[in-house]
């Protein structure tokens, strides 16, 4: 087993984008967020590496602070002592993260040996199940129409961003951030809207790409118009938009929201994996 760390992104993304696209929608997050070095410069302090065994990688450990650790496993190559082994190269190297997000067997093996080696506490922040739609399914539409954000919404959604990520146990984001990170997002028309009345009641965000995929996240409605089909339409509407461009689109969801598990179903998503968010403290 070996732990080899990367400063050079580039030769790391030429590395991992190989393993990573044998499963492409499972991958997605590490996938998406490698698809940005191509873009810009990561920050310093973004953390790459790989565990290699017999010339093989074993598991992808990616992070961009604040953010918790991601890993990709390779599960025919990985075993408890090679996690073991990894980990403690992990700790001689000073390494902290704050939690660590993954397919569920493998990532809550990596935390259970964190926490002995480290002396810290891991608790489960989140049980997650990822999903992927090829095709959408026909649905009762809400009353409504669907449409493209505009900053004229800005103040809105900004609002409604900090109280979604407040909701989904992310890292918690000011209203200035929120504000800012909205405002690019509205730029890059990545944000969409179901509209009642002409009045945006759920949102829905076209998130990172893949080489076939696309990932929908930031699916928000307010707690007071919830359980009126809303949600639904605007992530139905936003996947047949996007598979116009793309061969599947994936999303990630909370196992403590049944609800939402169901409205993504019937829209046609299948579920391909487990993962689970952890947080060390």
């Amino acid at each position: 087993m070996k732990l080899v760390e990367y400063t050079d992104r580039r030769l790391y993304c030429e590395k991992v984008e190989p393993f990573l696209l044998q499963k492409e929608a499972e991958n997605n997050l590490t996938l998406g967020l490698i698809g940005t070095f191509h873009r810009t410069v990561p920050a310093a302090n973004v953390y790459t590496a790989i565990v290699e065994a017999d010339e093989q990688i074993a598991m992808t450990l990616l992070m961009t602070p604040p953010h918790n650790l991601i890993l990709s496993i390779n599960e025919d190559v990985m075993s408890e002592r090679m996690m073991i082994e990894t980990v403690r190269s992990l700790v001689q190297n000073g390494m902290h993260f704050p939690g660590v997000v993954g397919e569920r067997k493998w990532t809550e093996v990596f935390a259970r040996v964190w926490a002995d080696e480290t002396s810290r506490r891991a608790a489960i922040a989140m049980e997650q199940k990822i999903y992927i739609l090829k095709e959408v399914s026909a649905i009762q539409q809400s009353r409504g129409k669907f449409m493209l954000a505009d900053l004229s919404h800005h103040p809105l959604l900004t609002e409604w961003m900090v109280d979604f990520m407040n909701y989904t146990n992310e890292p918690p984001i000011s209203i200035e951030n929120a504000a800012g990170r909205m405002k690019q997002f509205i730029k890059e028309k990545s944000v969409f809207l179901w509209m009642a009345d002409d009045i945006p009641v759920s949102m829905a965000k076209k998130s990172r790409s893949t080489k076939n995929g696309v990932c929908v996240s930031l699916v928000y409605t307010p707690d007071e118009l919830r359980g009126k089909g809303f949600a639904s339409s605007c992530v139905a509407e936003l996947s047949r938009h996007l598979l116009e461009d793309y061969a599947f689109c994936t999303l990630y969801t909370d196992l403590a929201n049944p609800t939402s598990n169901s409205i993504y179903q019937k829209i046609g998503y299948s579920p391909i994996q487990d993962s689970v968010m952890i947080s060390f403290s």
